[in-house]
């Protein structure tokens, strides 16, 4: 999961991923990335049974 997020434009680093949370802490430039941009990047990490195999949301 780290590697796709860092790969998504804007995003300055990956600073924690949590499978136990299923939580993911990324420090972003402010007005570079699109909340769609790294929602994408976690669901297409792979897919299980035709469905994203980690599904994403976007908080504060």
């Amino acid at each position: 999961m780290q590697d796709a997020l860092a790969k998504v434009t804007g995003v300055t680093e990956v600073v924690s991923v949590s499978e136990n949370d299923n939580k993911a802490v990324v420090k972003v430039e402010k007005g570079k990335v699109k909340t769609e941009d790294l929602i994408a990047a976690v669901e297409g990490i792979e897919e299980v049974d035709g469905a994203p195999r980690f599904p994403a949301k976007a908080s504060e």
